[in-house]
């Protein structure tokens, strides 16, 4: 295939299917999105806010359009009521009046809001929010695309393209298609673990240059987006360093110009984002309900940190809504197989070096969370959802996927396992997809065949429509997966697949 083809191809098909997500979902579903998209309008509009009186560590004051602060109060009526449809929610105001409001997300970094807000240049109205979704599709489908060129381009392993399909789970696309910066962090994220595992399993003493910049480009954007991004592109480095070894880093980056460069971008972006973070209190949050009793030892903290990640593991995949609108049970049980089987070949062809990266990299899902709440648990509860750690996640799916298939090549009965893995990823997305329009369409318990009669609430685009339109969609980007790990002729080094190198090597002494 060729790689700018295909790149194309994933972005007009990934757009296509986040735009249904964008549509179908009503204003305001995803958790606080409301607070995002004041900050964004805001933002865009010259604002950087300023504590909010009583003061308080979260909350900033700004200014909007009344016709964007009614964000905050329409979807009250079917918030956290999974049987109740989005019908219920009052018309929306067009007042232009300036007023008064606050966000609790004012103090997060401006990378992924200054963006996104430009949708509010095109309207201040209801329908600028939907531009303002309609950006942020744009974003993550860039980064999809440059995931699957990276794939297509520089990688020996045709699983990869597995990795990518299993990492996309509902809840991330239910999230970057909503403005929500999360989406866009694990989006980001999925696309900088499949560069990192080309480099780390293919290239490991000589990467193409274009690969270093992918890598460069991608940790420097993913450091700017939220409050825990740079720990995350630092443990990306870790995990290459025990991969690669940090000896072969250090060579690398002494030898090569375009490795310095990089990394030069990825530590001014780390130190810019590490400055806003400590500067601006972002890692201050709103305190949940979910509190740790008085006088709970460390250990004791930890432990109930860790049996509450695990009570809400279903969030990995995907609780949607505001945490109300759970998937069918099957299909959580087959998401979670599909990792775990991919883990576990990837495990038994590994090399003692991969074997201990790649148990690293899990230990560190678990691990790292668990310390990040239980070091201010006792201040503002136990504040997390696995959204937050998605970003790491996808990483163990992705060197699973990449280890999933040698590098001497395939097998049939592997190649066989890729198509199913694909096949079944596109259907659990399409079922995902229907039980979400359902629930806001007639609700939960509303009637199964609601779209043949455009029953309830109906997207601006419509109902049947919408259900089409991303049938066909997810259908056509599995279609294209299947077709890449049939008729691809597997691993190849770039010459022999026709690729000229750009790169140079300086000698190492």
């Amino acid at each position: 295939m060729n790689p700018r083809g295909v790149f194309l191809a994933v972005l007009i098909l990934s757009f296509l299917s986040l735009a249904c997500w964008s549509f179908a979902d009503p204003l305001v579903a995803a958790p606080d999105e409301q607070a995002h998209i004041i900050r964004a309008v805001a933002l865009d509009h010259g604002q950087l806010g300023h504590r909010a009186t009583p003061t308080s560590k979260v909350q900033v004051s700004v200014s909007v359009p009344a016709s964007i602060n009614e964000s905050k109060f329409w979807m009250n009526c079917w918030r956290f009521h999974a049987k109740v449809s989005a019908l219920c929610s009052p018309a929306w105001t067009t007042s232009a009046t300036m007023v008064s409001t606050t966000t609790h997300v004012g103090h997060y970094p401006p990378f992924y809001y200054a963006l996104v807000g430009t949708g509010s240049y095109v309207s201040e109205q209801r329908g600028g929010i939907y531009w303002m979704r309609l950006v942020s599709d744009a974003m993550s489908a860039v980064m999809l695309a440059l995931c699957a060129y990276v794939a297509v381009r520089w990688s020996r392993r045709r699983s990869l393209i597995v990795g990518l399909f299993v990492s996309l789970t509902p809840v991330t696309l239910f999230l970057a298609s909503s403005v929500n910066p999360s989406g866009f962090e694990i989006t980001t994220a999925i696309c900088l673990w499949t560069a990192a595992a080309v480099y780390a399993l293919d290239y490991p003493t000589n990467p193409p240059r274009g690969l270093v910049v992918v890598i460069g480009a991608t940790a420097s954007i993913l450091a700017l987006v939220r409050g825990l991004s740079p720990l995350w592109v630092a443990l990306v480095g870790v995990v290459l360093a025990i991969f690669v070894g940090p000896s072969q880093l250090v060579r690398l980056v002494r030898a090569r110009r375009d490795v310095q460069y990089a990394l030069a971008a990825v530590c001014l972006c780390g130190l810019f984002a590490v400055w806003w973070i400590f500067s601006q209190g972002t890692l201050n949050v709103l305190a949940s309900h979910v509190r740790v009793p008085r006088g709970a030892s460390e250990l004791q903290t930890m432990r109930l940190v860790a049996d509450h990640l695990f009570s809400r593991i279903r969030e990995s995949v995907g609780v949607l809504g505001w945490l109300d609108t759970p998937m069918p049970t099957a299909l959580y049980l087959v998401w979670y197989a599909l990792p775990l089987i991919l883990l576990g070949v990837a495990l038994a062809r590994s090399t003692w070096r991969q074997r201990v990266a790649l148990a690293t990299l899990v230990a560190l899902i678990v691990v790292v969370p668990v310390i990040v709440i239980s070091r201010r648990a006792h201040e503002v509860g136990i504040v997390w959802q696995w959204r937050d750690a998605l970003p790491l996640v996808v990483g163990a799916v992705i060197f699973s996927a990449g280890l999933f298939e040698s590098s001497g090549g395939s097998n049939v009965v592997r190649r066989r396992v890729a198509v199913a893995i694909v096949a079944t990823v596109a259907l659990l997305q399409a079922v995902a997809f229907y039980v979400n329009l359902r629930r806001y369409a007639v609700g939960v318990q509303g009637p199964h065949l609601f779209f043949l009669r455009n029953q309830g609430w109906s997207p601006p685009t419509g109902q049947f429509l919408t259900l089409a339109t991303y049938g066909l969609v997810t259908a056509s980007l599995a279609a294209l997966a299947i077709l890449w790990l049939v008729t691809s002729q597997g691993p190849l080094d770039p010459v022999a697949r026709g690729v000229r190198p750009t790169w140079r090597e300086r000698p190492t002494i």
